[in-house]
């Protein structure tokens, strides 16, 4: 269900014109310790408070407040900002851009009014779908630190560092996953295999293909049906 609210959150995004993430891509293949590859991952456990869940509507007016700091903070660091989008995230060279002048000083227009006019009551671009089931949700509910901003050596240093303190509340996290039961020598030799035979793709009967000449989703996708379907 997460996979298809980021969906379509995605598809909303882009046919109003709202700036989302790239989407997360996992590693090709994720093997286990002992060489099995691994099909699905997740994490379960601990507990989840909806904070406010429902459908939030674009044709509502909502208010906002905006923090001018925060906008002035982009404006001063535009250029940055465009080439981290272009060049590191696209790994596109900016000198491809040619109207990259009008593009930096509409983004600025757009800023700046935003700036002069913090608080704002307008129906927004927004589109989101709370499940009350989400990661988020756990975080803002615990009220936790992530670990990659805040570890042992930290709240080693820190003045409120206490041992009943919220902020250090543990929580029982359980890995799952499924795997391939073939080891990682016999994958390696199904996919040499794979290699030089010739497969119909898309329901097409007519004319085959090797794995090769199909995308690279394709192509992993089908490399994982078939070796998820071997029986050693």
């Amino acid at each position: 269900s997460g996979t298809l609210c980021e969906t379509l959150l995605m598809v909303q995004a882009y046919l109003a014109n709202v700036i989302y993430p790239n989407k997360h891509e996992d590693e090709q293949y994720k093997y286990t310790n002992d060489g099995h590859l691994l099909t699905t991952e997740t994490y379960v456990g601990a507990s989840v408070e909806a904070l406010e869940s429902g459908v939030f509507r674009s044709d509502i007016p909502c208010r906002f407040k905006i923090v001018p700091e925060t906008i002035q903070f982009l404006i001063d660091n535009i250029d940055r900002i465009l080439h981290q989008s272009i060049e590191v995230e696209e790994k596109l060279s900016i000198d491809l851009v040619e109207n990259i002048a009008e593009i930096k000083e509409d983004i600025i227009q757009r800023l700046q009014h935003l700036k002069n006019v913090p608080n704002r009551l307008e129906n927004p671009n927004i589109y989101h779908l709370d499940v009350g089931a989400m990661y988020p949700n756990i975080i803002l509910t615990n009220r936790l630190q992530p670990s990659a901003i805040v570890n042992s050596t930290i709240c080693a240093q820190c003045d409120l560092n206490r041992p009943n303190a919220r902020c250090q509340r543990k929580m029982d996290w359980i890995w799952r996953g499924t795997y391939v039961p073939a080891t990682r020598n016999e994958l390696q030799r199904i996919q040499l295999q794979l290699e030089n035979e010739r497969f119909s793709f898309n329901g097409q009967l007519v004319e085959k293909r090797s794995f090769a000449d199909s995308s690279k989703k394709g192509t992993n996708a089908g490399r994982k049906n078939i070796l998820k379907s071997h029986d050693p």
